[in-house]
């Protein structure tokens, strides 16, 4: 009898801190449409209780082949946290929906649970909204410069994401659909990416949801369109997520903005520091953006307001005194950026950087190719052919796979194959006057699916010792980038050159490299 009582007290603890912990609200939702022939705006306010709320996420991946579409994913994280976590306190159902890569969490409770519900006949209650989204979609969203390769690397969302145990992760429109019914959800905010793509039209996206008479509405500020980057004309990849938002508002789908709505609940902390600065084009250290004379990058906070955007060209912490942006920037020079947001002399942003490299001037020619010449094998090596096996030979003329040379779209004909980390030594004859090479990874994984899970793995730097002094480095390396490119005076008496293609920090299998239109000028 003592146990029961126990029990039954421990229970009643449990339900009275799950009802603290989630506290229901009624929230009055500001919806917005607009008629699509005069564009002007209507609003309607609709009273719903949180717990009759469900926030639907589509694919915030962990990488993107674009990088500065895959940076933009990064910068919005930080209120992609604080407006669920907010959300997840009063009651509401947060489901995953990452698609392509909803395999990578198998065994997850959030997708065993959303596996073990009982599917639905969908209901087709209403027209799906047929929006007509007008904004130029590119090449990718770096802009006119060199442009990014399409791969499909990711396999997981973004890591810095906050998944929590009551969440739920699902992958079909039924899935979604029956995950909301059980939980007797009548309203659904839409957040995740690419608004005009994934988001629109993805299995449980919005407009199969839109169908089924559950009332479906998008998060103004928390999604992300995949458009185009135009600074000829003054047009960003923000512009294009509002033109976006608006061709939904068109098409009869309203649109809220949830940090609004949080804040007149009092679910949403003014004093956190969670927006930031978005640059364009975007690259990193470890994924760096190529360009070859000069590039032009924009900075905007489009949801910061009347803001002063400060920045460095040096690698240094921008301050209230750093130089103020008051437009595109010209960059004509390798250059790490710093950027953050100021009011009032009061930092207001979370600091964002980028990091742009200059490609070298093309490199001639070699007059004699390393493919012709034999290179001189490690000592450790040489002691038996056992040893031997400890090595990654390169092969001569084809890639490590034994398939052909292919970095960019680009088959080449001569050079060497390697598997990182790995190096090759060649002796130096007194007639040779420079050394001159490409050097990429390669990229016959594309094959598979575009890259299908693996793509966003390979990381190559690519270095040239002369007589144990480094004399080269290429930046980081990644699959579909231009070739880097080397040209190198051999100083007088030097006797040995050693090609290394290193890791960028760990031994990975799927690190292949590739020296092309490699060898020596002779003089």
């Amino acid at each position: 009898m003592k146990k029961i009582t126990i029990l039954s007290t421990l229970i009643l603890i449990a339900s009275l801190f799950n009802t603290i912990h989630a506290e229901i609200k009624i929230l009055s939702l500001q919806l917005q449409t607009r008629d699509p022939l005069t564009d002007q705006i209507f609003t309607r306010i609709e009273k719903v209780e949180t717990s009759k709320m469900g926030i639907v996420i589509v694919d915030p991946w962990n990488y993107h082949w674009c990088m500065t579409a895959c940076e933009r994913v990064s910068a919005m994280i930080p209120r992609w946290n604080l407006a669920l976590d907010a959300a997840r306190n009063s009651g509401m159902t947060i489901i995953w929906v990452p698609s392509d890569v909803v395999a990578a969490y198998s065994g997850y409770p959030q997708r065993e649970r959303a596996l073990g519900t009982e599917l639905l006949k969908l209901p087709i209650v209403k027209e799906m909204p047929q929006a007509k989204f007008t904004p130029p979609v590119g090449k990718c969203m770096c802009g006119p410069g060199i442009n990014c390769k399409v791969n499909y690397g990711h396999n997981a969302m973004n890591p810095a994401l906050n998944l929590d145990e009551n969440d739920l992760i699902a992958s079909t429109t039924e899935e979604v659909y029956s995950l909301l019914r059980s939980k007797d959800i009548t309203h659904v905010i839409y957040m995740g990416l690419h608004t005009n793509m994934c988001l629109y039209g993805k299995p449980g996206a919005l407009k199969y949801l839109w169908q089924t008479g559950l009332t479906c509405m998008v998060a103004r500020d928390l999604n992300d369109a995949f458009t185009s980057y135009q600074p000829e004309k003054g047009f960003t990849p923000d512009i294009g997520t509002q033109q976006v938002d608006d061709d939904l508002e068109r098409a009869g789908i309203p649109l809220i903005n949830v940090a609004d709505e949080w804040q007149k609940a009092g679910m949403w902390d003014n004093n956190v520091i969670f927006e930031t600065v978005r640059i364009v084009p975007w690259g990193k250290p470890e994924r760096p953006y190529f360009f070859e004379k000069s590039t032009i990058v924009t900075l905007t906070a489009p949801w910061l307001g009347k803001v002063e955007i400060r920045y460095t060209l040096d690698g240094s912490e921008p301050n209230k005194t750093s130089s103020l942006y008051t437009g595109p920037l010209t960059i004509s020079e390798t250059t790490t950026l710093r950027t953050a947001a100021f009011r009032s002399g009061k930092l207001v942003s979370i600091p964002t950087d980028a990091f742009f490299i200059c490609l070298p001037p093309s490199p001639s020619k070699p007059d004699i190719i390393i493919d012709d010449l034999n290179y001189v094998i490690d000592p450790f090596a040489q002691i038996n052919e056992d040893f031997s096996k400890f090595f990654s030979y390169p092969k001569n003329g084809r890639s490590y796979e034994d398939l052909p040379l292919r970095m960019r779209g680009e088959i080449y004909e001569k050079g060497m194959g390697f598997r990182a980390p790995s190096s090759v030594r060649y002796k130096i004859k007194p007639e040779y006057n420079r050394f001159v090479a490409r050097a990429g990874v390669d990229e016959n994984m594309l094959d598979n699916f575009y890259g299908a899970l693996i793509a966003q793995y390979p990381g190559i730097i690519f270095r040239i010792f002369i007589d144990g002094r480094m004399m080269a480095e290429s930046p980081v390396m990644r699959i579909s980038q231009e070739p880097w490119r080397f040209d190198i005076k051999i100083p007088e008496g030097s006797r040995f050159i050693n090609l290394v293609c290193m890791n960028t920090g760990y031994n990975n299998l799927l690190n292949f490299g590739n020296w092309v239109d490699a060898g020596f000028i002779t003089k």
